[in-house]
């Protein structure tokens, strides 16, 4: 299991539980008990969903060190380590309609055709995502113009809810060519839900993507 699908695990189970994520290993043992008995078949008519389902959650966060007396409820690290993963074709071409139709470049302002018109020169789009922990780096594959330039950017690959969104993102550049912006802290906590830093790389090719994974 991957350190980020750990970390939803346990938020599940601590939600299954009736807990929130700050809860400590006294509160955590409390919760089974109350439920392990008040949820038991024997009281419940023989139902035993809910008794299932908080054994299965106490079960877990006790394999992840989080119910052990004394225990401040925080789990054990898990050892993060890189991966990159490929966009799917359906967040590329999500990206690019977004492109197409949110900001247009129509000069009359009228809506474009998502299915008639191009991607402009400077707008961008990603084809593959980083993942070292909560640190996201979307891998572009165009090189930055100079003047204004967007990105489009699937932006929920950290959210506890599996729907992913897209973001259109602007900024200014005063050359063009191979280069990485940094998303500034306020819109990576408000777009970029459980991302601790965003980065973009652009002009990126195998070689960009092979040294993150070496990068210490």
């Amino acid at each position: 299991m991957e350190p980020v699908d750990k970390i939803r695990a346990r938020a599940d189970a601590l939600e299954a539980l009736g807990l929130d994520q700050n809860a400590g290993s006294n509160e955590i043992r409390d919760a089974w008990r109350h439920i392990a008995f008040h949820a038991h078949p024997d009281h419940t008519q023989g139902d035993c969903s809910s008794f299932s389902r908080a054994k299965e959650a106490y079960d877990l966060l006790r394999r992840e060190g989080m119910t052990a007396k004394g225990q401040s409820g925080k789990p054990r690290r898990p050892k993060l380590r890189k991966r990159v993963i490929e966009l799917e074709s359906t967040d590329i071409d999500a990206c690019r309609v977004l492109l197409n139709t949110a900001l247009s470049h129509n000069p009359d302002g009228a809506a474009a055709d998502a299915e008639d018109q191009n991607v402009a020169e400077a707008d961008h789009i990603p084809d593959a995502v980083g993942f070292f922990g909560r640190h996201l780096t979307y891998f572009v594959p165009t090189p930055v113009c100079e003047g204004a330039n967007r990105v489009a950017l699937p932006t929920s690959f950290l959210a506890a809810v599996r729907r992913m969104d897209t973001e259109v993102l602007s900024f200014q550049s005063k050359d063009s060519g191979a280069g990485e912006v940094m998303v500034p802290e306020a819109i990576t906590a408000s777009k970029f839900p459980g991302a601790r830093s965003v980065r973009i790389k652009f002009d990126a090719d195998q070689q960009m993507r092979d040294s993150f994974w070496l990068a210490s």
